[in-house]
């Protein structure tokens, strides 16, 4: 069996992995993996996720529906995309040691804990998978990860021999780190409103308290026993009853449903996009620092946050690698910008206050320079929307060129807004001019919004 034949209509991946009763079990597969030490160490120092849960939320299960359910060429598009993004997440964790997101221990991990995921699912919820179908289930899930580039050696050859793994991992490699702590007790009770739902704050934060707290007992109770006794972590009398119920009751309600609305909709193109475009306020310097900047939302300003933008902007116009390092070094010019205008070290961090005060004085973003900064970053987002150069985009050329975003109906709704004229066509020098009074804070824009990761 090869990695190109183990999906599709009729394997136990198909069947078994995009249904809604996933989704209660993948706060516990995040904890899993952040506590690998290669991985705490990545999401740590890399991932914006505490600022922007829901935006992390949704690219993970839209990423993981389009290399299962996808065709082949978005499945070999996505895999290569993830391929991209992780090698450039590497440094040292807080106690000097080196890591790298594309470890291969760590992806393995990674991969592995998701089909981990489905087979407690499926225990929790009282349908355990048979021998059988948990060695077929396996079999493809190891074809997978082949095409995810891991060897026949990297990953356990049998289903027997995985159990052996998964214990082995869970007793002597996974740490208590921040991250994972984190996940259990930090940034998820900082969880917004859902993005478009018109929920007050009165209202939402007795809610969120509720699903919070009930989210991170259901993984307490579910994590390995030996982790958690690592984590020295305490459950609520009869929390596993109560999880167990749940499990039941919603396997039980999803299979009087019709097949089709037992699933996820990203495991189907036919009803993608359809959240609606939220609308956005107008804007100022400041909130443009702090809503589109700063990414991590903890009041400064870091590389990481604009390698976050890059990575988002890269994911929703699908890039190749050699367009993707364009991407990459052109906000590395911005960054370089943003240093010297606002007199930052390095290494250091820009204030909001040293921000203010270089856009007061005119040091930044300075002359025009198109070769350079911002105006460098608005060149090539330019230049990957308009890709003939004609200085013009028609609609099908722009909705074909966001065919892969997850996001792409309120892009190209956006893009769309910005036709002055009513011919229906785009053009070039008037998106870039937009573009640039947005990055300077100056003029919203919410085409650039979502595809900076405003969301």
């Amino acid at each position: 069996m090869t990695g190109t034949d183990v999906l599709g209509p009729g394997s136990a991946t198909w069947d078994r992995l995009g249904q809604w009763r996933f989704l209660l079990v993948t706060h516990r597969t995040l904890v899993l993996q952040a506590a690998h030490p290669q991985i705490g160490a990545a999401v740590s120092k890399f991932s914006v996720y505490a600022a922007r849960p829901w935006r992390r939320y949704l690219r993970t299960l839209q990423s993981l529906q389009t290399y299962v359910y996808g065709t082949a060429d978005e499945r070999r598009r996505e895999i290569t995309r993830l391929e991209r993004l992780h090698r450039r997440m590497r440094g040292t964790d807080a106690h000097g040691r080196p890591f790298t997101a594309s470890d291969t221990a760590a992806r393995v991990w990674v991969h592995l804990t998701l089909f981990e995921a489905v087979l407690t699912s499926h225990r929790l919820g009282g349908d355990e998978l048979s021998a059988e179908e948990g060695r077929r289930f396996y079999d493809e899930w190891r074809g997978l990860g082949r095409m995810f580039g891991l060897s026949e050696t990297d990953q356990p050859a049998t289903l027997d021999e995985f159990h052996a793994y998964f214990d082995h991992v869970v007793a002597e490699v996974l740490e208590d780190n921040p991250t994972v702590r984190d996940l259990l007790s930090g940034s998820i009770f900082r969880l917004p409103v859902p993005g478009g739902l018109p929920v007050p704050d009165l209202l939402w934060s007795p809610l969120r308290y509720v699903v919070v707290s009930a989210a991170v007992q259901a993984t307490s109770v579910t994590l390995p026993e030996v982790y958690r006794r690592r984590l020295r972590l305490t459950t609520a009398p009869g929390a596993g009853l109560v999880v167990s119920g749940v499990h039941h009751t919603v396997r039980t309600v999803l299979d009087l449903l019709p097949k089709p609305w037992r699933y996820l909709p990203f495991a189907s193109a036919a009803i993608r996009g359809t959240d609606e475009a939220v609308p956005r306020a107008e804007t100022s310097p400041e909130e443009f620092f702090t809503t589109i900047l700063d990414q991590s939302g903890d009041g400064v300003l870091r590389w990481a946050d604009l390698l976050g933008m890059a990575r988002e902007l890269s994911t929703h116009l699908d890039l190749d690698e050699a367009d993707e390092d364009r991407v990459h070094d052109a906000f590395e010019s911005w960054w370089r910008q943003l240093l010297a205008a606002t007199g930052t070290p390095a290494d250091g961090s820009v204030t909001l206050t040293a921000y203010r005060a270089a856009l007061a004085d005119g040091r930044y973003p300075g002359p025009p320079d198109p070769d350079e900064g911002l105006d460098r970053v608005a060149d090539v987002i330019c230049g990957l929307i308009d890709r003939n150069g004609d200085g013009q985009v028609s609609p099908t050329e722009y909705a074909r060129l966001l065919d892969g975003s997850p996001r792409r109906h309120e892009i190209v709704a956006a893009l769309r807004s910005l036709d002055r004229d009513g011919d229906g066509t785009l053009h070039t020098e008037e998106f870039r001019a937009a573009l640039t009074t947005f990055l300077t804070g100056h003029e919203d824009l919410a085409a650039a919004r979502y595809l900076l990761g405003r969301v």
